[in-house]
């Protein structure tokens, strides 16, 4: 996906309008005055679907939500597009080459007819069988784009050459790899192949199912300039005109999932290709629907997914808020979040497939449950609340959602479900997890000693728990929005604690390094790397966010000074002990003390 592409895909163009006309959002064309000129009728459209707009007015003009920018603050294109990239937390980078990206493109497109015409083969046969063994004949094959590709090392390698597409294309595509003779290897092996096309169809990567069991069972295509999947809706394509009629998504978790449930009519349905749901995940959709229906699998692995979206999903309506507060705008409403169960474990495809008439698919989305029903009945086998410390978690995660409630009296029926879920009065659980603004959650967060040390998983950077918060914080949001990268400098390597965080706040500095290591997919550096980019990081417009930084890298300072007191305290006695013997090293450790108490003092004198 192009710059261009990508800051179109993640501009919702209703909030963007919104900002500078009062958009009646009743009707699926948002409609306002122009603000380009004076009028009494509402002759300026906003068509969610397509990113466009149009005035029917005076001005008899359109475009998308650039060159609204460009009109409306009188900016050039590329400043305009900057400004939307800085928007939406999108890199800019100056002279970015659309040519690049076509290339890429065209690659992909050239390996999808490969992998197609090679599933009609004879070498496709076990394959062939799998997708009649799931429903897909040949026509819904070629219709969904599965394909196979070639069990050879270079096969796929040696074809690209003969289309015009060289090796370096063909690596930055993700379809080729080096292998340590130097050679280029095929990327993906005789597996069944399946096209990931982007909303406007084009095809940006591929997802690839093993056929021999080998692990893993699925390998997407490595992270590039046009595919990153936590950017990706798979099926969004097909799904936009069902989302935008319906005003509703569904949101599954596997491509067959997806494919499974377009073919059988149901064409508001798409993928998060086994991840948790992403802010960015959530910007596409957002100028489409109003309600988001979870529909993730029932095993463990999917209800840790469900609850991971619902916080991602949660983040991003309070981003919409803040930013139409910011405005001063009233049109843009709030995202409906419901979670769909399914009974025996089964999942979105076993559903659908067991049910010629839909009806059973139909059903599970109507009794889909709002958000805070879904989490106040899954608690209980989330946390252990027979113990105080899972009662505190319980309401630690609930009550801030509860909190977002609009309607008062239904957030004291939620309060009061709470209270009784936990055993606790209502007016217990009040005092104990009190209101408290965002900064100031932050802020309390940040200010707890740590407890016990995480260096297997990825902490959050919210959570109470965590022994590295400020370190997980800083990291996560430089890979996310690396534009903060400069304010989170301020820190220095030996102030973080984790070893993994440590290599990848070296690496921060060498961003090719860094995108080796994110797709080797190997080691614990990659792995945590992957997990900080898809954390959910609290919302925060700019300011906030450089101050929240600036505040963990003085709380990474203070840390680092404390553990060198403590050290110095034990060195150089204050109870009567005699000092060292060799009069150097006492002159040294008496220096370093009032060094490192100066250090103090000028650190807590900034953060008050």
């Amino acid at each position: 996906m192009t710059l261009v592409d990508d800051v179109k895909a993640r501009s919702d163009i209703v909030q963007v309008v919104s900002q500078y006309a009062d958009l009646d959002t009743r009707s699926r064309t948002p409609k306002a005055p122009c603000p380009f000129h004076s009028e009494r009728t509402a002759s300026f459209v906003v068509f969610p679907e397509t990113g466009t707009w149009r005035c029917f007015g005076a001005c008899s003009t359109g475009g998308d939500v650039i060159s609204f920018v460009m009109r409306k603050e009188n900016l050039q294109f590329s400043e305009a597009l900057k400004q939307l990239a800085d928007q939406a937390g999108i890199e800019y980078k100056q002279g970015e080459k659309r040519g690049d990206s076509d290339l890429l493109y065209k690659a992909n497109e050239v390996a999808a007819a490969y992998f197609s015409a090679l599933l009609t083969s004879p070498d496709g046969a076990e394959a062939r069988a799998y997708l009649e063994g799931r429903g897909f004949d040949a026509e819904a094959a070629k219709r969904r784009g599965f394909g196979m590709s070639p069990s050879g090392i270079e096969t796929l390698a040696g074809h690209l050459k003969t289309r015009g597409i060289g090796a370096g294309a063909a690596k930055a595509a993700g379809l080729v790899r080096q292998g340590q003779d130097g050679g280029w290897n095929d990327m993906f092996r005789g597996r069944l192949t399946i096209e990931i096309r982007d909303r406007r169809g084009n095809i940006a990567g591929f997802g690839a199912r093993s056929m021999d069991g080998s692990d893993p069972k699925y390998l997407n295509s490595p992270r590039s300039s046009i595919f990153d999947k936590s950017g990706l809706l798979y099926g969004l394509n097909w799904a936009a005109d069902g989302i935008s009629t319906s005003k509703t998504v569904v949101v599954v978790e596997g491509y067959m999932d997806a494919i499974t449930a377009h073919e059988a009519g149901f064409d508001n349905t798409v993928a998060s290709m086994g991840t948790a749901i992403t802010t960015d995940q959530v910007g596409l959709v957002r100028g489409l629907a109003t309600e988001v229906i979870l529909a993730l699998d029932s095993d463990v692995a999917g209800q840790t997914a469900t609850r991971n979206s619902l916080e991602t999903v949660w983040g991003a309506i309070q981003n919409q808020r803040r930013t139409a507060a910011n405005s001063g705008s009233t049109a843009i409403s709030s995202l409906d979040i419901r979670v769909a169960t399914f009974e025996s474990g089964k999942d979105p495809d076993e559903v659908i497939r067991g049910d010629s008439t839909g009806e059973a698919w139909r059903e599970s989305l109507k009794k889909a449950k709002p958000l805070l029903d879904y989490l106040l009945e899954t608690a209980a086998g989330t946390y252990d609340l027979s113990t105080p410390d899972g009662k505190a978690k319980a309401a630690g995660e609930l009550r801030p959602l509860i909190n977002t409630v609009p309607n008062q009296y239904e957030q004291e029926s939620y309060m009061t479900r709470l209270a009784e879920l936990l055993d606790v009065s209502l007016e217990q659980l009040r005092v104990s997890a009190p209101r408290a603004a965002p900064r100031k959650q932050f802020n309390a967060v940040m200010d707890r000693e740590p407890r016990n040390a995480s260096t297997d998983a990825v902490a959050s950077a919210l959570n109470p728990e965590s022994t590295n918060a400020p370190e997980d914080y800083l990291l996560a949001v430089v890979l996310q929005k690396p534009e903060y990268l400069e304010y989170a400098m301020g820190a220095t390597e030996e102030q973080f604690r984790d070893p993994v965080n440590r290599v990848i706040f070296t690496m921060l500095n060498d961003s090719a390094t860094l995108e080796v290591t994110a797709l080797s997919g190997e080691g614990d550096v990659a792995e945590k790397i992957e997990r900080l980019r898809n954390k959910m990081l609290p919302p925060t417009d700019q300011k906030e966010m450089v101050d929240a930084i600036s505040d963990c890298v003085l709380r990474l300072h203070q840390r680092h000074i404390r553990s060198m007191k403590a050290e110095e305290n034990r060195l150089l006695p204050t109870d009567g002990r005699a000092l060292p013997e060799d009069p150097h090293q006492a002159a040294s450790l008496a220096q370093r003390s009032v060094e490192t108490n100066d250090r103090l003092q000028h650190l807590f004198a900034r953060r008050s």
